[in-house]
Parts: structure tokens; sequence; C-alpha cells
């Protein structure tokens, strides 16, 4: 027993510690104690670097927007695992935090009339919260546990993945022909390559994922060395750094950034119809790569040019009044320089569409299924000949006169500010630089008919192109485009000579396809 009790002893004055004992000395005969070091200065919190903090104030303002982007996509998604993105990012969003359940989440939002939204890109995933000043000190830790200690429950996680799963079907595969010819233009123009799958995923990458799988992929991608954060409103130094400490706090260890191969043009028009029999339209997208992104001094002209043949939503654009205006065709035919999503329900692009590989596109939306040969045709035409001669000195003034307007209202809100000039910082482009439609209005300001045209020349085709179709009668349109078939066209109402007269050189204008370039996929193996 005594043994114990010295052994208990020993331990309680530290033996067993891996730090020493203080020690006595004497001094003047007395036993003093030796003082205790000084504590050891506070670490400070990890921090964001600030260059990677956008900070747009206005004390006027009555809304606060926080922004934060990672540098993650689809395109880190895992092999087989197609997906993994997309959930793990809306189970952030939509799946309550360790204090809160969602339903518990949203229900502290709904007096505050905040919102939390996410979007996930190729390249990019941005989360934005958006709440009136006087509840921004409420909102804050709802916002920044969401990022920081998410829930992540198996319950949550089955409820999530179900809902994307069924985004993919039902939605995109089953309701959505616009935005399936889109995907599938993707899918074919980034074949075996980290673009070429839905941001959604496929049904088998879907099926393949579990929480563990989600809970991992967080930590490689959703880290601090991705983040990039911006504030806009009425926010002051304090909510800045907090914001700044807040993010260091991220999962410190990233994957690398995954390498993307180069995409070649294609070598003439190749066409990948999906058979939906029960589709009453036809949706139709032509794309092909581009060489250049936004931050190529030629972009700028490129986007010039894609508006002039097709600006998203209005009719001033060549394909528009070629196709819909002068023959009714469908809604509205447009041209884009570079991918692009609206936002929500307006006209304008959204911010955090980035990508390291660009691609430029048309898009013609949904015609009367016996009309889909003949107007894809007619766009196709109105291409080559824009390019093929220099645009009319007025014209490139007119165009420049209305885009330099017309810009203005991509960024008129506070939140749509922040979104692009986050854009311009991951850019890497210098604040000095003005803002992006500053900097659009000033390289469109010296564009003549031949730069515009040398241009143009150099990164657009009508001829080396992807074509994604989707409607009814597939195998029938496929023999025609493979046979360069004659596409006659006819009207239910009387059309003027000059629209006459031109039918008759577009439904007779070459496409070239040849038969191996064309191929029909059914709807069920899409994104399978």
């Amino acid at each position: 027993m005594r043994a114990l009790s010295y052994l208990a002893l020993w331990a309680a004055f530290g033996g067993c510690s891996s730090a020493p004992a203080p020690t006595l000395q004497n001094q003047g005969g007395r036993v003093m104690r030796r003082p205790d070091p000084p504590p050891a200065p506070p670490v400070p919190p990890p921090a964001l670097p600030s260059s990677r903090v956008v900070v747009q104030r206005s004390a006027s303002a009555p809304l606060v927007t926080l922004r934060v982007v990672f540098q993650a996509g689809s395109a880190d998604d895992p092999a087989g695992q197609e997906g993994a993105t997309h959930v793990t990012a809306r189970l952030l969003a939509e799946g309550g935090t360790e204090a809160l359940t969602y339903e518990q989440f949203t229900r502290r939002l709904f007096p505050m009339a905040a919102q939390v939204t996410y979007a996930v890109d190729r390249d990019l995933v941005a989360f934005t919260g958006t709440v009136h000043r006087d509840h921004l000190a409420a909102f804050y830790p709802l916002f920044r546990d969401m990022l920081l200690a998410p829930r992540m429950a198996e319950a949550d996680f089955a409820r999530v993945r179900t809902q994307t799963r069924a985004d993919l079907t039902l939605d995109l595969r089953g309701s959505s022909d616009e935005e399936l010819g889109k995907e599938v233009l993707q899918s074919v123009l980034y074949r075996n390559h980290p673009y070429g799958h839905p941001t959604l995923g496929t049904e088998r990458g879907l099926d393949a994922l579990t929480l563990d799988v989600v809970r991992a992929h967080r930590a490689r991608v959703f880290c601090a060395g991705r983040a990039w954060a911006g504030l806009s409103g009425a926010v002051d130094d304090t909510l800045v750094q907090t914001l700044r400490e807040d993010l260091g706090r991220l999962p410190a260890a990233c994957a690398p950034r995954v390498e993307l191969p180069a995409v070649s043009a294609p070598s003439g028009v190749h066409v990948v119809l999906v058979d939906k029999a029960q589709a009453s339209s036809t949706a139709i997208s032509v794309g092909l790569p581009l060489r250049i992104t936004r931050a190529d001094p030629e972009h700028a002209l490129v986007q010039f040019m894609t508006n002039h043949l097709g600006l998203h939503r209005q009719s001033v654009g060549v394909l528009y009044q070629t196709i819909r205006e002068a023959r009714g065709l469908n809604y509205g035919d447009y041209a884009y320089a570079e991918h692009f999503a609206q936002e929500g329900w307006e006209r304008f692009p959204r911010a955090g569409l980035l990508r390291r590989q660009q691609y430029a596109s048309l898009w013609l939306r949904p015609v009367p299924p016996r009309n889909a040969h003949f107007a894809l045709r007619a766009a196709l035409r109105a291409v080559e000949h824009a390019l093929a001669s220099e645009l009319p000195q007025e014209d490139v003034d007119r165009v420049r006169t209305f885009l330099g307007g017309y810009v203005s209202l991509y960024t008129q809100t506070g939140a749509r500010r922040l979104g692009f000039a986050m854009d311009d910082a991951i850019l890497g482009v210098p604040e000095a630089s003005g803002a992006w439609a500053d900097r659009m209005r000033a390289a469109w300001g010296p564009v003549t008919p031949a730069t515009l045209r040398a241009a143009a020349g150099r990164h657009l085709s009508a001829r080396d192109v992807w074509v994604a179709i989707i409607g009814p009668n597939a195998q029938e349109l496929a023999a025609a485009l493979a046979q360069d078939a004659p596409s006659p066209i006819t009207y239910d109402s009387p059309k003027p000579p000059a629209v006459l007269a031109e039918d008759r050189e577009i439904q007779a204008w070459p496409l070239r396809a040849r038969p191996e370039d064309v191929t029909v996929v059914p709807l069920a193996e899409v994104f399978r």
C-alpha cells in the first residue's frame, strides 16, 4: 500500500507529465519557487489572404451580400463519382448545420427575409447569402456555420442525392429540351474530358456516392486554399476580418486542381441527335471550342461578333432576324462567346461562369420538327456570311452604341456587381483596370470592321462545329443530314418575295456532314 501511495504522490506532482516540475532554489537561506515563464503570445487564427477578399461598401444600401466562391466544380468530380461536387455543395446549402437541422435553419432565415443560394459550374462553386442590413448580425453565424460546420447527416445526404438524380433524369433529360441540348453539346465537345458531364453528374456517378465520399470530397476541394470571399453593402472592417478568419478555418489540405487536356475543333460538321419521341419541337445547339477565355484581349472582339449574331433574348441579332423575325420559326436565336447561364429569370448572364477553357455556341430555341433541318441550315449559313465579309461601319457603330449601354444592366445590383468583381479578382485583373462593364466598353471603342473580321475569323467557324439536336423523328432527320438532302420549307401565312428567294438558297445550302459524323442516341442513354 505504501508503494502505491508514493507512486500516486509522485504522479500528482507531475511525475507522469512531460512538462518539467518547478525547481527550488536557495536565496539567502530561504527556499524560493522559480517564477513561471511568461505565457506564450496568442497565435493568431488562420485567415484567408486579404488579396482573396473583395469588398464593395455602400453605406446606404439596404441589403448586404456575402459571397464565397471555391475554385472547384464538376471538373473535380472523381471518375465514377460524377456529381460529387454538386451533391456536396447542395448538402452544405440544404443540409443544416451542426447546431440546426435544415428545417430549423430555414425557419431562422424566414423572419429575416434572408436568402442563401448555391451555384455549381465546371470550375467554380458559389455560395451567396443576401440579408437586410438590420439582420446581418443574426444572419452571419448561420451563413458561416453552413460552410464551416455543416451537419452532413445521412438522411440529408440521401434526400439531396435523390433530388439531384431527379433533376438529372426527370427535369434535364425529361422536360428541359433546351438545357438538355446545351449539355449534350458540351458532352460531345468535351468528350473524355473533365468538362464532359453535367454539373449534376451522371446516373451511375450519383448512385456510387456515399456520405463518406461526400465528406472526403468536401475536405479535398471546399478548402481554404481554393476559397475567395466577397462582401457588398453596409459592411465594416470587423465583419471583413471576421469572415477572413472564419474562412481560414476551412479544411487546410486542398487537392491539386484537375489538369485539362487540350480540346480541338472538329473537322467538318458533326451532329448528335437525341431521339425524344414524345417531344413536340426540336431544340438545336451548335458549338466549337475556343483557344481563348475572358482573360484574352481578343475575347472582347469575339463577344462583339457573337452579340451581333444574336445577343441573348434580344431581337437585334442576325440569327433572330433571320429565323424568328422574317420566318417566325421559333421564339429566339442567340450566340455566345463563352458558356452562358442566365441569372434566374433575368436575361443577363450570372457571375461565376469562369472556365479555364471556353467554347462559342449558337442556341436555336425549339422549332417545329419539320423545320429543324432548314433552321440549322439558315443559322450556319448566316454565320458563314457574317464571317466572310467585313461588317459595314454603320453596323459596327450601331452594335457598339447599343452594347455600350446594355452591358451596364449586367451589374445593376450590388450582388451582381460583387459577383463580377470577384470574377475579375479570380482572373487576376487589377482593381485599377476598372469594372468589367467599363473594360468591355473600352475594348469595343477601337473596333473596326477589319479588326472584327480578323479576330472572328481566327476563332469562329460555321464549318467545323458540333451540333446537338433534341427532338422526335431523329432517325429521319439523321438520314436527311447525312445525305445533305434539300430542306424545303412551307409557311402557314404568306411571306415576302425576298424571304422566299432566300429560302431557295438556304434549303440547298450544303451542310457537308458526312454520314459517319451523324449519330443518333436514345434518350434513356443520355448521361447514364
